[in-house]
């Protein structure tokens, strides 16, 4: 057995404490390191709960509420889609309400509302936000209507001009019956009416009976119950109770917009201030997923991509 000196058994047994303290050392590094890099790790992935900002629940859902307004020809469409949207994340409350176009947009840009809904672009001089933002979410078909008892198929362009802006009064000058023609006028918030007068009556003035809101299902409605009837509407609500006719001869389908034939159509946009990651973007984000789109498409509206290439762009 070899021995040691005094001073050699000291030497030794401090170099054992001091390489323990080492050792400790490195193990509570190492933790420390490994801890710091599943933290980092954790807020990267997106883990509910971590880095959430305040619009996540403790569940990672979404949270908020988004107060939409605006277009009625969209509003079939965004209240099926808030539906939609608020099954999957039912910590959301969505608040959608028509009113007209230019309702949506001084809504949103005035801080009143989340969501713009518009069937026409926001002027930039009317709305100079620059954190105005245009959310593009489908394609509106927009039909003259009248009441059932017009049997007549279509009527031209000149003829519309002259029933709504009250050169003809009866539906006789037409090879109609004998009663005098009702022609329903939306308010000045609807930016169906702004389409129609632009694509339609050439921007000629409107005169008839007048509407005191604005709302697609009013004019349908008027329309179906006043004899001698006539106004315009999204094709969505079209129904039994009134009769569709065509322009100049021409109907309202994908392929005659898409040729250029028929010219009352347009965009239908949402418009927000928002961005960043929120309740209103993911809303803004799932309007464009195959799943909204294909309740769109079964609403009757048209994806954009239906008439990617068209010449006459609706709204521009």
């Amino acid at each position: 057995m070899r021995t040691l000196s005094c001073d050699q058994s000291v030497t030794e047994a401090t170099y054992e404490v001091i390489w323990a303290s080492i050792v400790e050392k490195l193990q509570r590094s190492t933790l420390f390191i490994t801890l710091l890099s599943l933290a980092i790790l954790l807020v990267g992935c997106g883990i509910p709960g971590v880095g959430a900002g305040g619009n996540e629940t403790t569940n990672g859902d979404l949270n908020g509420h988004i107060r939409i307004v605006g277009s009625t020809a969209l509003l079939p469409l965004a209240t099926k889609a808030a539906d939609l949207f608020r099954q999957h994340h039912p910590g959301v409350q969505m608040d959608v309400q028509g009113g007209g176009s230019v309702t949506g947009l001084k809504a949103v840009t005035n801080h009143q509302a989340d969501i713009g809904d518009s069937d026409i672009y926001a002027d930039p001089a009317l709305y100079p936000d620059p954190n105005l933002t245009d959310h593009i979410v489908c394609v509106t078909m927009f039909a003259v209507i009248v009441n059932p008892h017009i049997t007549l198929s279509s009527l031209t362009s000149q003829q519309i001009i002259a029933i709504f802006t009250g050169k003809d009064k009866n539906w006789q000058a037409f090879g109609g019956p004998d009663l005098p023609i009702v022609p329903i006028i939306r308010p000045a918030t609807s930016g169906t009416r702004a389409l129609f007068r632009k694509y339609v009556l050439g921007g000629a003035e409107e005169s008839g009976h007048p509407l005191t809101t604005d709302s697609s299902t009013s004019v349908l409605h008027t329309v179906a119950h006043t004899p001698g009837a006539i106004g315009y509407v999204t094709t969505v609500l079209v129904d039994h109770t009134v009769r569709m006719i065509g322009i100049d001869g021409v109907t309202a389908t994908v392929q005659n917009i898409k040729t250029g034939r028929y010219k009352f159509w347009g965009y239908e946009h949402m418009y927000a201030l928002e961005n960043g990651i929120n309740a209103t973007t993911t809303f803004l984000d799932f309007m464009l997923t195959a799943e909204a789109q294909q309740l769109a498409q079964k609403l009757g509206y048209l994806p954009v991509s239906a008439i990617a290439g068209t010449a006459a762009q609706a709204g521009a």
